[in-house]
C-alpha cells in the first residue's frame, strides 16, 4: 500500500516539477451522462486512492493509475488497465483530488455498460473516513 501512494506522489509532484500545465489527453466518457459519483470526503486522499485501487484489483487483475492535472488540480485516475490490443480501459474509473481537508472522489461508467455494483460500491466503500493505519 505504501508503493502505491509513494508512486501517486512521485507521480504528482513530477508532473509540478516538469512544469506541466493542465493537460487530459485521456479518452473518457462523457461525465455528464455517466458520472455516478462526484463528491468530497474528510478522508485523507492517499488513503482513498490505496483502498479503491487494491479493491478493483480484486476485482480485476488490470488495475492501472495515473496522475495529470485538471483545471487546475492534481488528480489522479485509477482505471481497469489495458485491453488485449494495449488500449487503456476507462470503464469505469475513478479522479481522486485534494478537496478540503481530504479527498474529492468522482466516479465514472459509460452509461448502459451493465458493470457489476462491486467498482461503485468499493469506492463508496472507501470514501468512509478513518482512523489508523496499518499501512
Amino acid at each position: 500500500m505504501k508503493r502505491v501512494a509513494l508512486m501517486a506522489t512521485v507521480a504528482v509532484l513530477a508532473g509540478l516539477v516538469a512544469g506541466c500545465g493542465p493537460i487530459n489527453r485521456m479518452s473518457r466518457p462523457d461525465p455528464a451522462s455517466g458520472r455516478l459519483i462526484d463528491q468530497g470526503t474528510s478522508a485523507d486522499r492517499f488513503m482513498v486512492l490505496n483502498c479503491i485501487y487494491n479493491g478493483w484489483r480484486e476485482l480485476a487483475p488490470n488495475v492501472d493509475s495515473t496522475s495529470y492535472a485538471r483545471q487546475g488540480a492534481d488528480r489522479v485516475r485509477v482505471y481497469r488497465s489495458q485491453d488485449k490490443d494495449g488500449n487503456a480501459v476507462y470503464n469505469p474509473y475513478v479522479d481522486i483530488m485534494q478537496g478540503g481537508f481530504g479527498a474529492r472522489v468522482q466516479y465514472v461508467e459509460i452509461p448502459g455498460s451493465n458493470l457489476p455494483r462491486d467498482y461503485e460500491n468499493i469506492v463508496k466503500r472507501c470514501m468512509v473516513p478513518y482512523s489508523g493505519s496499518n499501512d
